[in-house]
C-alpha cells in the first residue's frame, strides 16, 4: 500500500482533538464534532467513546491530556518519494505558488522519485504542448485558475488562429487537460456564448479589481450531457486494440460486424467531445465516424482547419 493506514482520517482525527484538548478547547460537543468533520461516519460513536471513557487513554476525564507535544503525521519514505515523483511532473509548477515548490525541492532534496517521465512512454502525444516551464505561462495559468475558483471573470489578450489578436471579456468555468495535445483548454463564456480557449495562446489576462463573484455561476456553465458516438473500426495495424485501450476509461459496447471490422459504441459527457473528436482523429483512416451527425461535423470541422493550416 503507498499510503499506510497509519497516517488515515482516524489517526489525523485523534490527533487534531489531542491538539484542541492542549489548547484547553475541549469538551464532549467540541470532542464528537471534530469526528464528524474528519473522521468516517460509522466511526462517529467508537471514536469519541473510546476517548471519553478511557479505553484509549489520550484523553482525561476533563477532557485535557497528559501529551505534551503537538501530534504530528510524518510522511513515510514511500509517501516522499511518491511526492518527488509527483512534484517533478512539468504541469505540478501551475498549482502550486512558487515558494511552496522551492520548500518542497527542498525538504525532498534528497528523496529518489517512485517513479520519472522516462518510465512512461506517450506513443501519440503530441510535441508542441504547453510551455509548462516559462514563467509567463504559469503566471497565466494561475490567474485563469484564480478566476475558475473565486468566479470572477477575465480580461483577455489572446492569439487567435493565423496570428491574429483580439481582446475579450471571458468568465472562466472549468480547466480540462488534454494528454493527446499536451495542452490545457478553458471552458467559459464570451458574451454569454459558450467558449473554449488554449490556455497557451492568451498573451495577457488579468482579473479586475474590486470585482464581485459571479451570482449563479452554475448557470454560466456550459451544459453538461450524457451522449454517444458510433465509430466503425477497421483492424488493421492492431487499430481495435489501440482504440480500446485509448478508449479504455469510457462505458462502451463493441460489435464484430466481419472478421475485421468492428462497430463501437462510446458513451461520454459533452465536456469530453473535444479530447474525444482529437482521439478519434488519431486513428486515421482506421476509425470512421458513423453517428451522430453532429460528431461527424465536429470531425469534418476540424480536418478542414488543419488543412487551411497546411
Amino acid at each position: 500500500m503507498l499510503f499506510s493506514e497509519i497516517y488515515s482520517a482516524y489517526y489525523n482525527t485523534v490527533a487534531s482533538i489531542i491538539a484542541c484538548a492542549q489548547k484547553g478547547e475541549l469538551n464532549s460537543d467540541s470532542l464528537y464534532k471534530l469526528v464528524q468533520e474528519s473522521a468516517f461516519p460509522e466511526s462517529y460513536l467508537s471514536i469519541g467513546s473510546a476517548l471519553e471513557n478511557g479505553k484509549w487513554t489520550l484523553i482525561k476525564k476533563d477532557y485535557s491530556t497528559n501529551i505534551r507535544n503537538t501530534p504530528t503525521m510524518p510522511l513515510s519514505i514511500l509517501q516522499k518519494r511518491w511526492l518527488k515523483a509527483i512534484m517533478n511532473d512539468k504541469r505540478f509548477g501551475l498549482f502550486v505558488e512558487p515558494e511552496v515548490l522551492t520548500r518542497l525541492e527542498k525538504d525532498l532534496e534528497n528523496v529518489d522519485p517512485l517513479f520519472t517521465e522516462k518510465d512512461f512512454y506517450l506513443y501519440d502525444q503530441y510535441s508542441d504542448g504547453d510551455p509548462y516551464d516559462d514563467e509567463q505561462y504559469r503566471n497565466i495559468f494561475r490567474e485563469v485558475l484564480r478566476a475558475v475558483h473565486e468566479g470572477k471573470t477575465l480580461h483577455v489578450e489572446y492569439a487567435a488562429r493565423l496570428g491574429k489578436g483580439k481582446r475579450f471579456v471571458f468568465l472562466p468555468c472549468k480547466i480540462e487537460y488534454s494528454q493527446k495535445d499536451d495542452k490545457f483548454r478553458c471552458y467559459g463564456k464570451n458574451k454569454n456564448h459558450q467558449t473554449v480557449i488554449n490556455i497557451g495562446r492568451i498573451k495577457k489576462c488579468q482579473v479586475p479589481d474590486n470585482q464581485q463573484p459571479s451570482e449563479d455561476l452554475e448557470t454560466d456553465l456550459p451544459d453538461n450531457t450524457r451522449t454517444s458516438v458510433t465509430l466503425e473500426i477497421y483492424d488493421d495495424r492492431k487499430a481495435l486494440e489501440r482504440v480500446m485501450l485509448a478508449f479504455a476509461h469510457f462505458e462502451k459496447s463493441a460489435v464484430q460486424l466481419d472478421e475485421n471490422t468492428y462497430r463501437l459504441t462510446l458513451n461520454y459527457d459533452s465536456f469530453d467531445e473535444t479530447e474525444l473528436v482529437i482521439r478519434v482523429l488519431s486513428f486515421g483512416p482506421m476509425v470512421k465516424v458513423l453517428e451522430p451527425a453532429s460528431f461527424v461535423n465536429l470531425v469534418r470541422e476540424r480536418i478542414n482547419r488543419q488543412m487551411e493550416l497546411l
